[in-house]
Order: C-alpha cells, then structure tokens, then sequence
C-alpha cells in the first residue's frame, strides 16, 4: 500500500482534500493519526524495540480511539515494526469502512507537514501533498475554536510557521515527492486541481472525487468539519473578509505579510500594515488566557467525550 500524507496549517482543508481523494476507488481516507508522532519518538535511533510496548501506547492513544477499532490485546504474529503495525492498523480500518483492498491510504493529520523528515523516514516511498490556504481564511476558520490561536497575533504566527515547514519540505524532498496544492484552487476549480492530483498520485481521476464523500468525520469533530462530504463550497475562498475586522486584517498581514506575498495572496494594507500596539497586545493575551483557562478548556471536554462515546458507538457497530 502506497501512504500519500496530506499535511498544511490547521483549517487548510486537509479534511476536506481527504474525503476527495477518499472518494477514489483505490484510495482509502484514515483519521488522522497524530499518534504517529509518539511512536516514531519510542522507536528512533533504538537497536531493538519492543513492538508489543508500541503497541499498548498506540491502542491507549486517544486519537487512536476515535478510530473506532477493536484491535484486540495483542500484536499479531508476524509484525515486528511501528511501519508494519501502522499498515495493519491502516488494513483494518479498511476493512471496517468496505475498502479492504485499497491501494493508496491517505492521512490528512494537518502537522505532517511539520513531521515530513519522519514520515520519510518511516515510509521512504511515501508522497506529501502540502496544502496551503490564505492565511487570514485560516484565522477566521481557527480563531472561534476551543483549540489553536484565539487572537489575530498568535493566528498569524502559527500560520506563518507551518507554511515555513511547508517551504523547507518543498525546497528538501523537491516536486517528485511533495506537491503544493491552494485550497482556493480544490474549492474554484476541483476537477482540474484534482486531475492535477491524480497525476501526481499515478492514479486515473474519478468524478467521484469531486462530491468528497470518501471519509466520514468523527463525531468529536464533526461541528468543525460540517462542510466536509458536501463537495467544495466556493463561497469560503473570500469568507473571511467579512468574518474579520480591518484591524484584524491589518495586524495579520503586518505578521505574516511576506508568506501571503510569498504564496501569490493579494494584500489589503501591504507595507502600510500598521504593527500591533502594546495595549492590543495586553488586550489580546488577556483575551488568550481567559479562552485557555476557561471557556476553551469546557469545550474541550464535553468534546472529547462525545468523541470517546462516538466512538465506543463505532466500535460497537452502532452508530448511523
């Protein structure tokens, strides 16, 4: 089985590029995997590694249960790798979702674009899609959320720093192994970006792909993902004009300016965007902390039970 990881900034649209290509007949769409990270951090640079040890970390690994798998106590006989666990974990969830046989498994963990070194160096034969969305749609998508940046500051930092880790693996890995994808492009122009894609994959495009209904989201997630399965909706591309208040604007491009400049995005205010000034720098760490310490931690919770129930629901066939 071919791994083609789809990696980018939070609220990129990783989710939404996976359930297209999910959509494919060959291709199998997972959840994200972010215990991938954990593993490989147990496994580098040792001699010899105990694969029922990994096994136990990544079967107690809470984003591992949002799977919805039973995989039993014990690693079956003949696997004795993180590479080899993770590809039978990838065959039964295949199994479980009526894609046993596919031959492309695609993971849409958006920091694999942080963790591209390791995911090579796991899966040398692996390809990376890295995907890119105007920053200041992804502080508009990211911001209301009970995880991530909630300030305009931190928003644009943490874009600005994963679309960095974007260049370096473009720039190290070149185009045969990494291709840059504009979520603008998937959202205005889905059946040219995606042929484009397909090529890149090696696989025949499908129409199918368009719909994206290859992956169904988990129900922990399912608020923040509702337009996934629906097909690409145009009218997000220019969302955040509205959603975002000039100052806003202002402040992310004076930040993050060079990597819009850098990806083609036109600028409201270019080199006229005026810094952020101290009292809105204590406006917004205070506005950071309360978020943090409070209203986000709730949220957090009553969502991650609802994802481990979700999933209990899945493991026992019962979810609709």
């Amino acid at each position: 089985m071919k791994l083609v990881f789809i990696g980018g900034a939070h609220r990129s649209g990783t989710t939404m590029l996976g359930s297209m290509l999910g959509a494919h007949s060959s291709c199998l769409c997972i959840p994200e995997a972010q215990f991938k990270t954990d593993a490989y951090r147990k496994i580098h640079g040792k001699d010899k590694v105990d694969i029922g040890d990994i096994f136990l970390m990544v079967s107690n690994h809470i984003r591992f249960k949002y799977w919805g798998l039973d995989v039993g106590q014990e690693v079956p006989a003949g696997i004795t790798s993180f590479q080899e666990l993770f590809l039978w974990l990838i065959q039964s969830y295949g199994e479980k979702v009526g894609k046993p046989c596919a031959a492309i498994c695609v993971d849409h963990t958006p920091l694999n674009i942080k963790y591209a070194d390791m995911l090579f160096d796991l899966f040398p034969g692996a390809k990376m899609i890295h995907l890119v969305r105007d920053g200041r749609a992804v502080a508009a998508s990211i911001m209301p959320l009970d995880w991530g940046p909630n300030t305009i500051d931190k928003a644009a930092s943490s874009w600005a720093n994963k679309i960095q880790f974007g260049f370096r693996v473009e720039e190290l890995y070149g185009s045969e192994r990494v291709k840059r994808v504009g979520y603008e492009d998937v959202v205005l122009d889905p059946e040219g970006t995606m042929k484009e894609i397909c090529a890149f994959l090696e696989i025949a495009y499908e129409p199918a792909m368009i719909e994206g209904g290859g992956f169904k989201v988990p129900s922990y997630t399912a608020r923040q993902h509702q337009l996934v399965g629906k097909g690409p909706v145009a009218d997000r591309v220019e969302a955040w004009k509205t959603s975002l208040t000039r100052r806003e604007i202002e402040i992310f491009e004076n930040i993050a300016g060079t990597c819009l400049r850098q990806l083609g995005y036109a600028l409201h205010y270019g080199a006229a965007a005026r810094k952020i000034t101290f009292p809105e720098k204590i406006l917004f760490m205070l506005k950071h902390r309360y978020r943090k310490r409070f209203t986000n931690r709730l949220r957090r919770r009553r969502r991650v039970r609802k994802g481990v129930e979700g999933a209990a629901k899945v493991f026992e066939g019962k979810e609709s």
